[in-house]
Order: structure tokens, then sequence, then C-alpha cells
């Protein structure tokens, strides 16, 4: 009995060591999300007033964010392409409404004023408790409401400047939002952008492949005209 509990014993500081290695070293396992996230925006001018319908032909009031560990996808409710982000490929796809897209490098900014402002907000969403940072860039404001929970791998976002989406995954470490309020001062709109549903999906590199019905086009004359 005695030689029995002395191996036990054995076992169960071995297992401590190798645990509290991993830790140290930083490989504990981490669930990164995998699935999708489905938004409905509500858009108001500065009055409060509503502009759904001014604005419906130019922005999607529904449309459904896809992750997995490197890739993510935009597709509206009409199950049309809006954006499309290949992170082992480092390719970034903007899509238009005539069945066209461009490839362009997600490392351009598109601001050159990034600040980052701690909020004093909290909100609940489908259920998940979510605290708030605003991004305020160039012309735009962006408070963003997020679980730590919902989070992806922030790896290949390090050098995706646009938007300052690369700013904003560092501050929530990579946790994915859950709300959106973005404030456009140049063009004088406020959009308010919930989720709706989250669902875990077994999303594969092949869901984020380029689709075969789409041109690929080249941009003329630069990245500003799209943002």
């Amino acid at each position: 009995m005695t030689s029995t509990l002395k191996l036990l014993k054995i076992i169960l500081f071995t297992a401590l060591f190798f645990l509290v290695k991993l830790q140290v070293y930083g490989f504990e396992t981490q669930e990164y999300f995998t699935g999708k996230i489905k938004y409905k925006s509500n858009f108001t001018d500065f009055k409060g007033n509503d502009i759904n319908k001014k604005v419906d032909s130019w922005f999607d009031l529904e449309q459904s964010m896809y992750f997995n560990q490197y890739n993510f996808k935009i597709i509206n409710d009409q199950n049309k392409y809006l954006k499309l982000f290949q992170g082992k490929h480092n390719a970034y796809f903007y899509f238009n409404s005539d069945n066209s897209a461009y490839k362009i490098d997600q490392s351009s900014k598109t601001t050159q004023i990034v600040n980052v402002i701690e909020v004093d907000d909290v909100d609940t969403i489908l259920g998940y408790p979510c605290e708030a940072v605003k991004i305020e860039t160039d012309f735009r404001a962006y408070i963003y409401f997020f679980n730590p929970q919902i989070k992806i791998d922030t790896t290949p976002y390090i050098n995706y400047n646009m938007e300052a989406w690369n700013v904003y995954l560092k501050e929530s470490e990579g946790a994915l939002p859950l709300r959106v309020i973005v404030i456009d001062i140049k063009s004088k709109y406020v959009e308010d952008r919930r989720a709706v549903e989250v669902t875990n999906l077994p999303l594969m590199t092949s869901d984020f492949d380029f689709p075969k019905n789409i041109k690929l086009r080249h941009l003329k004359y630069g990245i500003d005209l799209i943002w």
C-alpha cells in the first residue's frame, strides 16, 4: 500500500509540474471562437432621427461575420459577400455590388489619427455582459462593446490597419464586438450595430475561399474612394 501511495504522489507531482510549466511558458490551451455573429444596424442622424430608409441603398442593415482561426468574411442578408480576409495569404478583399471585388493591402492605413479612449459604459447583449472601449480616427469614432469569452487569435491581424481594427483587437485582447456604435463626423450619421445571434460553427479554410462568381478588379485611384 505504501509503495502505491508513493507512486500516486509521484504521478500527481509530475502532472502538477508540467501544468505549471505550460502556464509559465504561455502554452496553456486557448479556446478561440469559430462561428458566426449576426448583426442588425440602426442608423440615425445627429438629431436622433431615423434614417434607415435613406441609407438602405448604401449600407447593409443586416450582416453576418464568420470567423475561424485565420480568416473572416462578412456576408449580408442577401448572401452577398461584403468583405473577406484570408489570414494565411494576408489577402483582403472588398466586394462591390456588381459582383466584382478589389484586393487591397490590409496594412494600408485608412486614418492618420488613432486614439484609444476608456469608456465607462457597459451593456448586456444576448446574455453576455460587455465592457466598452472607444477608438477615434480621422472622421469616425467607434465604440465597441465586447465580452472576453468570445475572442479570436489576434496574430493574423497585427498589421490589419484598416479602420484601426488591429488597434481595437489589441485593446480587447482579441474579443469580438457584440455591439458597435459608429459616429461618422464626415457623413453625419450614427450607426448602432448590435449582435442578434452568436453561433458556434466548425468552419474550415475552404469556407473562406474567394467566390468563383466574383470578378477581381484592380484599384485605379487609391483606397480613399472606398473609405
